[in-house]
């Protein structure tokens, strides 16, 4: 990571981004990008506190290992929130490597999406509370967010590129409102096998929710939680394994987006991690015991109403 930058002396109340770009350019981008967002950018320094650290890994090929190591022991020790730049490519060492909880991946993003996560829309309350066991998650409060944020984004993309039309950005995309009455308790007994859906009725189920696509505009179904929760349960059902990237094109959103669902989903124990045996810097996402018997649970109540599965 590159060692450089300009910080004007701070004030008693500011927030301090730390800037790695790997380049003079980079850090320059992301030192404006700290200063419209409110904090003040600092050169890197592993001795001294920042609220925040961006780093941007989209070119760092050859000290990977070496990078994602610095980052982590600097995470560990300090508690910040990293802003991670990463490509498709790299993700699954990146997502692997670094401490679960503290990371928020902009994947072959727009800049601007960082913006309201600096600006404290997205701050480190909530991460808090997405990363403490023993809260429910707010998934009300994250679809929320994810509103603002793609709102807030689209405006400032608006605002600083008037010109631009065929560029497409890994801004969030709308959703439809979550209950806000939090999680019911997980079932004790295990649906019967034959009610079941089974992976190839699930697999077919998942073709047709991508069909709406091509008829309507994508986000106006955006639905990532539940096509996470049907791509992992079809794969459950096959004996496959789906690692993070995976799991992202699964997601039918910007895999900015569904990295944030993961990690929200994750933490409510709804989901698992598990490291791939053969290579630890890979890990797989799986269903956990109590959500795999839940949707056991709705394909069930579905199939004795004669209901469709949507």
């Amino acid at each position: 990571m590159a060692d450089y930058l300009i910080s004007p002396v701070a004030s008693r109340n500011e927030r301090f981004a730390m800037v790695a770009g790997g380049s003079t350019q980079r850090d320059t981008q992301l030192t404006k990008l700290a200063t419209l967002s409110g904090c003040t950018a600092i050169m890197m320094d592993d001795e001294r506190h920042a609220d925040y650290l961006l780093v941007d890994l989209c070119s760092e090929t050859e000290r990977l290992t070496d990078t994602l190591s610095r980052i982590t022991h600097y995470l560990q020790r300090y508690r910040s929130t990293a802003l991670i730049w990463s490509t498709m490519e790299s993700l699954e060492e990146v997502y692997a490597a670094l401490p679960h909880g503290q990371c928020h991946f902009l994947v072959n993003a727009d800049d601007v999406a960082a913006v309201p996560i600096l600006a404290g829309a997205y701050g480190r309350g909530s991460m808090d509370r997405l990363h403490d066991k023993d809260r429910d998650v707010e998934f009300g409060s994250l679809h929320r967010i994810s509103d603002e944020l793609a709102e807030f984004a689209r405006t400032l993309a608006r605002m600083a590129e008037p010109d631009r039309e065929d560029k497409v950005s890994d801004s969030p995309v709308s959703f439809r409102p979550a209950p806000m009455e939090g999680f019911q308790g997980f079932p004790l007994s295990t649906p019967k096998t034959s009610a079941r859906a089974g992976p190839l009725n699930l697999r077919e189920l998942i073709k047709l929710r991508r069909l709406r696509d091509r008829f309507f505009p994508p986000d106006l179904f955006a639905d990532p939680a539940w096509d996470i929760l049907l791509d992992l349960k079809a794969a459950a059902q096959e004996g496959q394994q789906v690692s993070v990237s995976s799991l992202c094109i699964a997601a039918a959103v910007p895999p900015t987006t569904a990295l944030r669902w993961i990690t929200a989903m994750t933490d409510s124990g709804m989901l698992m991690r598990r490291q791939d045996p053969a290579d630890a810097r890979r890990v797989f996402i799986e269903l956990s015991p109590e959500t795999s018997a839940k949707l056991d649970g709705y394909f069930v109540a579905a199939a004795a109403r004669s209901a469709p599965i949507i």
